[in-house]
């Protein structure tokens, strides 16, 4: 048999997955490698086929640190333990100054906000039965494998406290071959579960299913949208505002990214009067700035959008919350819609708001604050407000998924003078 040549090759980039990439005479990728870092020189073969194939670190960088969650590199949860805090901060702002440098955007940047650890308040985990009993865990990368959550640094510890009431209920929900998802939120008044994919309930598995609410102190279990146990209202709160949300619901990752965001917005949108909320949920940042303001919230979601509604119904102290139902992709609100509005705030999905934003582009609204989880879409977003004559005032990164791969991303988008009625 013959051995296989090997080849020396030096780390060029941290892609956008957070994985290391060697490049070819021509700057194209040749070699993806995880848990990998910049000026790192690997040892790696060709096989035969031509694709190249890792071996090992022949220098390591400064930058590389221990992991110090014992799940590291079987979990898809985190990609970045092995670097540092500050490698981490800076590439994820360079991930968002390279997009925008793309559109030919050159913002000011705020401090980067790093949540802390052990502050996700919501995860959606995977459960599934096996030979020795029940994993509860997080996909592998790139595999349906899952690895257990046990000694995780990134999830709050009332949500990994309910580590085995997670393992009874896939016991009761799964058969042989299946796997459920279960959607777990905290809330003022305990833990809010929502199970998917789980066996067709019958008499027998609603009682054990409740036993472990009862068990667990659970706020509220659902089973495939059908509410099976409500011990209190899960209630997720912003200010001083109460939230009832529906079951299965979205909601920042963290609370305490949640107020840095909240605060930016409300310092942005400090001097409007009329202020249109896209993609509202169930009110983050119509709530806080229905204090001051009216609002106009348009989200799809009829569930979201009734619990914020409810909301402004029970409290004196906010203004006018106007609801509408939408789908901002396909009917996004149109510049007639917004003549009499001075501010707005877009907090779309992943895939971004392109329609919605040509809209706010040929408006006249003198402030606009754009959030995203998606550097490449909210490039592309700001490239059309700024094409539709607006100037980016400022841009925050946000890291409230530490160690991942993934960005969130803030900015305000002011309309030039010379443009504004």
């Amino acid at each position: 048999m013959t051995s296989l040549q090997k080849f020396l090759a030096k780390i060029d980039n941290i892609n956008n997955q957070g994985r290391g990439e060697v490049f070819d005479k021509s700057e194209e990728p040749l070699l993806e490698i995880p848990f990998a870092l910049p000026d790192e020189i690997i040892e790696y073969v060709n096989d035969d086929s031509g694709n190249a194939s890792f071996i090992n670190f022949n220098v390591i960088s400064p930058h590389r640190t221990e992991p110090v969650c014992p799940q590291f590199k079987k979990c898809g949860g985190c990609s970045l333990q092995h670097a540092s805090e500050t490698f981490v901060t800076e590439w994820k702002k360079s991930v968002v100054v390279r997009a925008l440098e793309q559109k030919k955007l050159y913002p000011k940047f705020r401090n980067t906000y790093v949540a802390p650890e052990r502050s996700r308040r919501r995860a959606v985990f995977s459960g599934r039965r096996t030979k020795k009993g029940t994993v509860v865990g997080f996909k592998s990368p790139r595999s349906d494998n899952i690895v257990s959550i046990f000694g995780c640094i990134i999830i709050d510890k009332k949500i990994l406290s309910f580590l085995p009431g997670m393992q009874k209920i896939t016991a009761l929900a799964c058969t042989r071959s299946s796997t459920i998802k279960i959607h777990t939120s905290i809330s003022e008044n305990g833990l809010d579960i929502f199970v998917e994919s789980g066996r067709k309930l019958d008499k027998a598995l609603r009682i054990d299913i409740t036993s472990v609410a009862i068990k667990y102190n659970l706020a509220r279990l659902s089973w495939d949208g059908e509410q099976i146990f409500l011990s209190k209202p899960p209630v997720q709160r912003i200010g001083k505002i109460q939230i009832f949300p529906p079951e299965k619901f979205f909601m920042q990752a963290t609370k305490e990214a949640e107020i840095i965001m909240v605060r930016d917005v409300c310092e942005a949108l400090s001097n409007a009067k009329n202020v249109v909320d896209l993609f509202s949920g169930f009110g983050t940042f119509s709530i806080p700035l229905s204090h001051t303001k009216k609002i106009l919230a348009f989200e799809q979601s009829a569930e979201m959008l009734s619990s914020l509604d409810s909301a402004w119904r029970r409290t004196s102290e906010l203004k006018v919350i106007k609801t509408s139902i939408r789908n901002l992709f396909k009917n996004p609100v149109s510049v007639e819609e917004l003549s009499d509005i001075d501010g707005a705030v877009v907090n779309p999905p992943r895939s971004g708001s392109s329609a919605q934003c040509k809209e706010l582009a040929k408006s006249s609204i003198p402030t606009i604050v754009l959030v995203s989880c998606n550097p490449t879409t909210f490039a592309r977003d700001a490239e059309i407000l700024v094409k539709g004559f607006y100037v980016v005032d400022w841009v925050r990164v946000i890291d409230q998924f530490r160690w991942s791969h993934h960005v969130e991303v803030i900015g305000k988008f002011s309309r030039r003078p010379e443009f504004t009625n």
